[in-house]
């Protein structure tokens, strides 16, 4: 084999793996890109919570055995982030309607629950083992695992069911007119407290899942919650809005951090990363005063008879 072949074989290989690590990360982002269109809080605790509650489910599962032992630690590990996080939301960002106290507070809380989690049970990682989620599959040259896969045909269902509740479902528009705009979703009977509820509880599902599948696949620490929620907020961030942009960034987000190494040393990649995105941010911000500046020079409809004959 060529050279050249095995570069191109490497590139692939490393794309594939990029795509499938940012379709990890993108789940989470899903997750806390509802609460934050829909509510616009700062929910810093949402990566800690996540974590919290793959450690519950980790800890039913090793006290009770079998099928019956992981339906409850399931339920167990879902209801507990879902519960807390509605809680969080009514109980204490409502009453502080602020930015700042409200980033405040779920940074407090973040620690809280970190910490909590870390000495209940220990700051080492913690695997759940499933051997057939770890077993390869080979696709020529490029291998993957079966939990890899599972993930990837789980986020892509998740990415596309969310765009027909959203577009397709009465109760999917409500909830987009809730994120655009708020106050006329009010007006016209939409109930935007229970929107916000909703974008809680789904967001926390989300992120559990996220925090599940960290589990299973590279092991789970109390700190790794500040990484899901900071890659989360990122991707959030960059999709300005828009849950399908979110999820092609979160897969470009993986994509061009595997890629990277390619070519690139690896001790720049996060840095090369951030710069990308920012560089888009910045550009696209640019490019979005441009087109309102060139709207706002243009001769309305009204005034153009007016002119033309002034000019006259």
């Amino acid at each position: 084999m060529s050279a050249k072949a095995t570069h191109m074989d490497l590139l692939i290989e490393l794309a594939v793996t990029g795509a499938l690590s940012g379709v990890k990360v993108g789940i989470s982002a899903l997750g806390f890109a509802i609460i934050f269109y829909a509510t616009k809080e700062m929910h810093f605790a949402f990566g800690a919570i996540s974590v919290a509650a793959a450690y519950i489910c980790n800890w039913v599962v090793m006290s009770i055995a079998g099928p019956v032992g992981v339906m409850i630690a399931l339920a167990a590990a879902f209801a507990f982030a879902t519960l807390l996080s509605v809680a969080i939301h009514k109980f204490v960002y409502q009453r502080l309607r602020s930015v700042m106290p409200v980033v405040m507070a779920s940074l407090g809380i973040s620690l809280l629950v970190e910490n909590i989690v870390q000495m209940i049970g220990s700051p080492d990682t913690q695997v759940l083992v499933y051997d057939n989620l770890l077993q390869v599959v080979d696709f020529g040259f490029v291998r993957v695992r079966a939990l890899e896969l599972w993930i990837a045909a789980l986020f892509i269902a998740i990415s596309f069911g969310l765009d027909f509740f959203l577009n397709r479902t009465r109760i999917g528009q409500g909830f987009a007119a809730t994120i655009e705009d708020p106050e006329m979703a009010e007006l016209v009977g939409i109930r935007t407290a229970r929107m916000r509820i909703g974008a809680y509880c789904a967001g926390a599902a989300l992120g559990t899942l996220s925090g599940l599948s960290m589990l299973i696949d590279t092991g789970l620490r109390p700190s790794q919650g500040f990484v899901m929620l900071l890659y989360a907020l990122i991707i959030t961030i960059m999709g300005r809005g828009s849950f399908r942009a979110v999820a092609i960034w979160a897969v470009l987000f993986g994509l061009l951090r595997s890629v990277w190494s390619w070519k690139f040393p690896t001790e720049f990649q996060e840095l090369a990363m951030f710069a990308v995105m920012m560089g888009y941010l910045i550009g696209r911000d640019a490019w979005d005063r441009y087109k309102r500046n060139r709207l706002t020079s243009l001769p309305t409809a009204a005034s153009a008879p007016s002119a033309v004959l002034g000019g006259a």
